[in-house]
Formats: C-alpha cells, structure tokens, sequence
C-alpha cells in the first residue's frame, strides 16, 4: 500500500477507534467516521467495504498485534496466553468498547478466527486425552471460542482480574482436554 492510502487508512481507523469509545457502533455512520478522519467517501470506499468491514479489519489488527511475536518466548502455554492478554489489556478501552457495543458479534467472529489459526499452528495433530478423539475443526473451535469467552467475561468485568489468573484459569479449563 502507498503512504497516501496507509496514511489514509490510518486516520479512518484511529476515527473510528475515537468513535467507538465515544459512541455505540450501532449509532456511527460512515459519515461520521470519514468526517473525523478528514478523508473522502470514496477514500473510505477505496480502502473498506463497508463499516463492518472496517471493525472486523479493526479486530483483525487487533488481533494480530496481540499475537505478534515481540520476542516474548512462546512455547509455554500460559506465557503465550498471558502475551496475548497482555497486549489485549493494553487497547482495553477499545476491546470493552467492541465487546459491550452492537459490534460484539463482529469482535467474536473475527477473535474466534484468529485464534482458530493459532491454535491449528500449535495444537499437536495427534494431541493425548481426550482432544485426540475429538474431530480436529471442533477442537479447534472449541478451543477458540472458550478464549473468545474469557476475553469477552473479562472486559465486562472491567479487566479488574489480574491477567496471569485470567490466562491460569483459561488453561486450566481446557488443559483436561489434552491429559
């Protein structure tokens, strides 16, 4: 992408961002975003399809930042888990704002993906316990959708929990599966 359009896309997502802070997403319009990001219609149009498409790009980024290698050593469970709710933690104003809106559909949706394709990176195979004789795509989608419940829990709670108990408790509740 051109440092016009990445310069662009930039303004549209911090907009929004500031919007979804600010208002439910049910009630911002694309007006709204492009007026606070200073660009065109046809700039927005140019880069997202619409504003779903731009809060699941906007989850997605999330996401990815949250999963992205920082140099932290990965291969423990709970320290991969504790990474990404760390980096989760630090847009906690952003991921309470997704999670408790009308976006909160979108928010799981592409949470769920993402950390569907992470656990199909990581989990072995042929696992041990009682996750080797589960179908794989179930397994996987189960494993995702118990994080994605424990990211939404912990935001309606208003990340008081301390992250090192959140990730213990996810692992503890879905390591059975692998013994």
């Amino acid at each position: 992408m051109d440092a016009r359009k990445e310069k662009s896309r930039a303004a549209i997502v911090a907009a929004f961002s500031e919007l979804l802070r600010e208002e439910d997403y049910s009630k911002i319009t694309v007006g709204d975003i492009i007026a606070r990001a200073h660009v065109g219609r046809a700039t927005f149009y140019g880069l997202f399809k619409s504003k779903d498409d731009l809060l699941a790009k906007l989850v997605s980024d999330i996401c990815t930042h949250a999963l992205d290698d920082d140099g932290t050593p990965l291969d423990d469970p709970l320290v991969q888990v504790e990474h990404i709710l760390n980096n989760l933690w630090e847009r906690r104003q952003g991921v309470r704002a997704l999670v408790a809106g009308a976006g909160s559909r979108i928010f799981a949706d592409s949470l769920r993906k993402t950390i569907m394709a992470r656990a199909a990176e990581t989990v072995p195979t042929d696992p041990n316990g009682p996750a080797g004789t589960m179908d794989r795509t179930f397994l996987l989608h189960h494993i995702a959708s118990s994080f994605v419940g424990m990211v939404q829990w912990w935001a309606w709670h208003n990340f008081e929990a301390p992250k090192e108990d959140v990730a213990k408790d996810y692992l503890s509740a879905i390591k059975p599966l692998f013994n």
